[in-house]
């Protein structure tokens, strides 16, 4: 029995003195140390570019977002309409983790054709920030590289658009208040600065 109660008591004893070290630990004055932490972004290696101009998933060069949508509003004419609109916080952003790499972006109206009720009505222009999409004086590039530059040409790079103007006409007069159009832009990415 004393056997026993000599043990619960050393264990007592223990176990309060490791418990103590651990709440009790204290900093040794003039003793702490730091390290430095860089991360350096280096170019791409100037290999063949694209690597694969095939890939849909090259990760070395992507079209990233476009403008969500172009609304326009108009009230009824006779035949012709010609409407302009504006946007904020819309761009078109690619990225690019190559300096020297030249890339654009170019942009077209689907069939040059907006529709109402399975009628298409031709759009005979339509402009991104006074790029013309449509017709034989087109100049369909909306984003580009610009200086060949760590700074100017690599990571995520925005273009703003800012403005957009559409015409179009309906010669049969089938619009009516309240009918509603609808058309889509595409946009594909280039490994060229002008892609014609």
């Amino acid at each position: 029995m004393k056997k026993l109660v000599l043990s619960s008591a050393l264990l007592a004893i223990i176990g309060v003195g490791t418990i103590g070290t651990s709440v009790f630990a204290d900093e040794v004055q003039g003793n702490s140390k730091e390290s430095k932490v860089n991360v350096t972004i280096e170019d791409e290696d100037s290999g063949t570019d694209p690597l694969d101009p095939t890939d849909p998933d090259q990760k070395l060069l992507n079209l990233i977002s476009v403008p969500e949508k172009y609304d326009f509003t108009s009230s009824l004419t006779n035949g012709t309409y010609s409407l302009t609109t504006t946007l904020s916080d819309q761009d078109i952003e690619v990225f690019n983790s190559r300096s020297t790499r030249e890339w654009s972006v170019k942009a077209s109206v689907a069939e040059n054709k907006l529709t109402s009720d399975s009628t298409n009505f031709d759009v005979t222009s339509f402009k991104i920030n006074n790029n013309e999409l449509v017709g034989a004086g087109a100049t369909p590039i909306v984003a580009k590289n610009g200086g060949l530059t760590d700074e100017a040409n690599t990571g995520t790079l925005s273009t703003p658009v800012t403005t957009a103007s559409i015409s179009f006409s309906d010669p049969s007069g089938k619009l009516k208040v309240g009918s509603q159009l609808t058309g889509t832009i595409n946009y594909q990415l280039y490994n060229t600065a002008n892609a014609n």
